[in-house]
């Protein structure tokens, strides 16, 4: 039997209360609510990887018709964030080993430019104060972080520093490519030691932005997701889709 399906957020209210009631709301707005509100369960690891999406279940806790949560379904599909199987219907994709593999590949290399561009636009507008607001949010403070509280620190980490970036293009791409990662990796424990280890990472990635070394920027950043990479890549094969 197909566990159910929540979408909840973390308020205990219904993630997407509202949703359908208001008078005259178009179509696409509740089918897009309904996508942004299925990320969040999945970032949030209310929804994990191989896990059925039970259409009754949405359509009753969002008060959204069936038609709405299909066409979101096929959406989340054409992310790669959503298998649709023949008579099945709608499931949490989980990712192979090559498939993230070859995301890492991508990833090392986009990231690694947007680490170096943030660097070299550090000192422009309200960058420097912008990155410092969410590295003083960020950084490691010596007290243990449970691996919920790391992913949500992490992505806000590595949004800020793409942005600062100033390519508006590079950062919807590594958005795109980021999600089925982290949908991924929410599917996982985290060791404390391999927390630490990414918190180190993470200081000599702001060192040199701070610094304005665009190079090291690079190269910190490169090394901080093969690292990532080859922490995923050992997990078991049960970890994976074969």
């Amino acid at each position: 039997m197909a566990a159910s399906v929540d979408v909840i957020d973390e308020t205990g209210r219904p993630s997407a209360a509202g949703l359908g009631s208001a008078a005259g709301a178009r179509r696409g707005k509740i089918v897009d609510d309904i996508i942004e509100r299925m990320r969040e369960a999945i970032l949030a690891g209310r929804i994990v990887p191989g896990q059925r999406l039970v259409a009754n279940d949405l359509t009753t806790q969002l008060g959204v018709s069936r038609g709405s949560v299909r066409e979101a379904f096929q959406h989340l599909a054409a992310d790669g964030l959503v298998d649709l199987i023949p008579n099945r219907g709608a499931m949490v994709r989980r990712l192979s080993r090559d498939h993230v593999r070859e995301l890492f590949e991508i990833r090392i290399n986009l990231e690694g430019l947007g680490a170096k561009l943030a660097a070299e636009h550090i000192d422009e507008g309200d960058h420097r104060a912008r990155f410092l607001a969410v590295w003083e949010e960020t950084k490691p403070d010596g007290s243990s972080w449970s691996w919920s509280n790391f992913m949500r620190q992490n992505r806000i980490y590595h949004q800020t520093i793409v942005g600062i970036g100033a390519n508006k293009q590079l950062s919807q791409l590594i958005e795109n490519l980021h999600l089925p990662i982290v949908m991924f990796q929410v599917g996982q424990s985290m060791q404390p030691d391999k927390i630490v280890s990414s918190h180190k990472d993470h200081i000599r990635i702001a060192d040199a932005i701070l610094a304005g070394d665009a190079a090291a920027a690079q190269n910190a950043m490169e090394d901080h997701l093969r690292a990532s990479a080859s922490w995923i890549l050992q997990l078991p094969d049960t970890a994976f889709n074969l």
